[in-house]
């Protein structure tokens, strides 16, 4: 379920998530509003979502990989619920992130205390007043060495970007082996603009593609 926030609600059905990536479309009924004008329902139809899982032997991930094809800077929270085989309801979770970037994709994990068979989530979403996006100002390189990802990670923008986060999905087939994040910042939980910063995403698994998710905002 999608739910919108603000003046309109929308709801519609999203698949159950698998081990193979599933991409769905929010739909809804449209409601005709001025062009350029924020509205809930249009901008939520918009996101388009990818589904992933990874399980160890210490941890189960649900991952979800959203796309914002809307024109407008969002908020978005998630709350899901997770089942088991016999439908039971086992774990309910829930995230968010603000200065979701027009024409950006963000990456939202999110961690049952036991495995599941099927996820239910649900959407709130608001236009982004609070803060700037600087994911678009942002630039990287990356470098596979052993057991790890090497990226670097520059602001391309005339002023510091706050809280600059790396998330990384390492895949080997085309399925999830392993995921790993990291912050971009110095002691100011900044990234300068015009600096660069260097980390290390470990994965101890084989892969031979790694997709990498940013956030951040000032």
């Amino acid at each position: 379920l999608l739910k919108a926030s603000g003046d309109q609600t929308s709801t519609s059905s999203i698949s159950v998530i698998t081990t193979e990536p599933v991409t769905t479309q929010a739909t809804t009924n449209k409601t005709p509003v001025i062009a350029g004008k924020f509205n809930a329902e249009t901008v939520i139809s918009q996101l388009e979502v990818t589904e992933y899982l990874y399980d160890s032997d210490w941890w189960n991930y649900a991952f979800l990989v959203i796309k914002n094809n809307s024109d407008f800077d969002i908020e978005i929270s998630a709350d899901i619920k997770f089942y088991n085989e016999d439908g039971e309801l086992i774990g309910a979770k829930s995230n968010s992130e603000h200065a979701f970037e027009s024409g950006t994709e963000i990456l939202m994990y999110f961690m049952p205390d036991e495995d599941f068979a099927r996820m239910e989530y649900e959407f709130t979403i608001k236009e982004e007043k609070w803060y700037e996006c600087v994911v678009s100002e942002l630039s990287y390189e990356s470098t596979k060495a052993k057991n790890k990802e090497i990226v670097s990670v520059t602001n391309k923008g005339s002023d510091a970007a706050e809280f600059v986060n790396c998330y990384a999905l390492f895949f080997k087939n085309g399925k999830v082996v392993e995921f790993s994040s990291s912050y971009f910042t110095d002691d100011d939980y900044e990234l300068k603009s015009g600096k660069t910063i260097t980390k290390e995403l470990d994965c101890y698994e084989e892969y031979d593609t790694v997709r990498l998710f940013f956030t951040g905002r000032r």
